[in-house]
């Protein structure tokens, strides 16, 4: 069984020198963001953007919004779903301070 850590003795020269820019590499690499809507016009409840809304006291009213949102089939999409929102509105103002 391999120990969950390790521990590396480093001399004071090894320490204090730079290291190599290949180390650096993977910090420039593009990273994709998921984008807030899908290309077929959903809101993606994945997006990093939405995790704060989601994690609140309130995040079930607004997880079921986007729930109607998504499954909406009203031109514009989502019309049919004012209720669900103003749940999240009104849960939202009730906790606000």
């Amino acid at each position: 069984m391999a120990p969950k850590e390790e521990v590396l003795i480093l001399k004071e020269e090894e320490f204090f020198k730079s290291p190599p820019l290949i180390f650096f590499e993977s910090f420039f690499e593009p990273y994709e963001h998921p984008e807030s809507v899908l290309p077929d016009g959903k809101i993606n409840p994945e997006c990093p953007c939405l995790h704060s809304a989601l994690a609140h006291r309130c995040g079930y009213f607004i997880r079921e919004a986007i729930k109607c949102f998504n499954s909406s089939s009203t031109n514009p999409r989502g019309l049919d779903c004012e209720k669900q929102f103003l749940e999240h509105f009104m849960c939202m103002e009730k906790y606000s301070n």
